[in-house]
């Protein structure tokens, strides 16, 4: 249609129909970022233990590997918290230290694990017994973000130094094996 030497175009219902419906095609038929994005691990994706790696000089060391005991993908970053326990469940003096350091994403497919390093003092600080007050005997792991924690056997003696625990952000793997 021509108008003061202008083109007009009409663009009738029937088009508008067929340009909506292939723009709902194209929305739906391409994934969601979210839904190919696999889910976070929380406590009922995850298994936790503790792993002794060597000592010496009043110095101690040991990993927490979680691991992923589902048949999806999960996904984590970060890091854990702990909270040391006595033979009645009470709590344990307990300080955690983050060590600095990157904090990556990452994925964990069924059976793959990430760990973090602990490091604590045999030796005690000033002004404290030269035997823990109280011997932990379980140990509360709480991953990334989550509000809930799991639990496993500490056998790794006392925790001097005020219950000072030094600990590394997440790393996929199993950690060393000294």
């Amino acid at each position: 249609m021509f108008s003061n030497g202008r083109i007009h175009r009409l663009v009738t219902p029937a088009a508008l129909s067929a340009l909506a419906a292939a723009a709902l095609v194209g929305i739906t038929a391409a994934p969601s970022q979210a839904a190919t994005r696999p889910g976070w691990a929380d406590t009922s994706s995850l298994s936790v233990r503790v792993h002794a790696l060597d000592s010496g000089a009043g110095q101690r060391y040991a990993t927490v590997i979680l691991t992923n005991k589902t048949h999806r993908t999960v996904r984590t970053e970060g890091y854990v918290g702990l909270q040391l326990l006595g033979s009645r469940g009470k709590d344990v003096p307990t300080h955690v230290v983050r060590d600095e350091g990157r904090t990556p994403l990452i994925t964990l497919k069924p059976g793959q694990s990430a760990y973090t390093r602990l490091h604590w003092g045999a030796v005690p600080a000033a002004g404290e017994p030269t035997k823990a007050e109280k011997n932990p005997t379980r140990l509360e792991v709480t991953p990334p973000d989550s509000r809930h924690h799991l639990n496993t056997t500490w056998k790794l003696g006392e925790v001097l130094q005020k219950g000072r625990i030094d600990i590394t952000p997440l790393a996929k793997g199993t950690g060393p094996r000294f």
